[in-house]
């Protein structure tokens, strides 16, 4: 269980002098969630959560209860990397059912210690995860409801497509409309005017937890997507995404 680990970390590499073997020897406890279920809750502890199978959202909670979906986790993404010495400010929630495998805040701590190469990969998935979320806030600040709507579904479906668990312009996404406005700052009604004016124009449509691209050119240049800036950062060009389809 511990290869998928191992293949996650090595995009942000190389890893270095044992620490792969470290982690391919490394203990992992396997938990399931099901559809809105947390997986993480603000103040918690980073353990190297790793998420193995299904789709999961990073969530900020306002006090008026309303809330700001602001990341979204696909197979092979590390979901606590956040609270990795703080503690996490955000829920980590499951969007439909999960698989989730974590290393021990106490094997975490003894790897960091005997191998300070680790953190250094650790730092570069954390600026490819801001990198990601700078995207996300140039939708909410600059794009147009349609170009921002657009972009989160073809960063969905890339990403998916990238481990090989997209095929025929299809993609899992389990999602509502309320969990697409909240993320994209929008209304669900505005989010409903969106994507009928998507399927509409035969750019993409959304219906039961399947989202389907019918047209990624167009759809693409809506949302002026560029797949570099999902691109994990490394200090070189690793075959470890490749690896990481091929584990799941």
């Amino acid at each position: 269980m511990s290869r998928l680990l191992v293949a996650s970390l090595d995009r942000f590499g190389p890893l270095r002098d044992g620490v792969r073997e470290r982690l391919a020897a490394s203990c992992l406890k396997t938990e399931t969630f099901e559809p809105g279920q947390v997986i993480l809750a603000a103040g918690g502890r980073s353990k190297l959560r790793l998420l193995a199978r299904g789709l999961a959202i990073k969530v900020a909670s306002l006090p008026d209860g309303g809330r700001q979906i602001f990341a979204l986790a696909v197979p092979g993404d590390l979901l606590d990397l956040a609270g990795l010495f703080v503690g996490c400010d955000h829920d980590v929630r499951a969007l439909g059912p999960c698989e989730v495998r974590a290393v021990s805040s106490g094997e975490l701590k003894a790897m960091l210690q005997d191998h300070p190469s680790l953190l250094a990969v650790l730092c570069r998935a954390v600026l490819t995860e801001a990198r990601v979320q700078r995207n996300w806030m140039a939708s909410l600040g600059r794009r147009s409801a349609a170009a921002r709507t657009a972009n989160l579904l073809c960063e969905i479906y890339w990403r998916q497509k990238s481990l090989a668990l997209a095929k025929d312009g299809q993609c899992a996404l389990p999602a509502v409309q309320s969990d697409i406005a909240d993320a994209l700052g929008l209304s669900t009604i505005h989010i409903h005017r969106v994507m009928r004016a998507l399927r509409d124009d035969g750019l993409a449509t959304l219906r039961n937890g399947l989202l389907h691209i019918q047209d990624w050119e167009r759809l693409s240049a809506l949302a002026a997507f560029d797949p570099g800036v999902l691109r994990p950062q490394c200090e070189h060009e690793s075959a470890g995404l490749a690896r990481l389809g091929a584990e799941t």
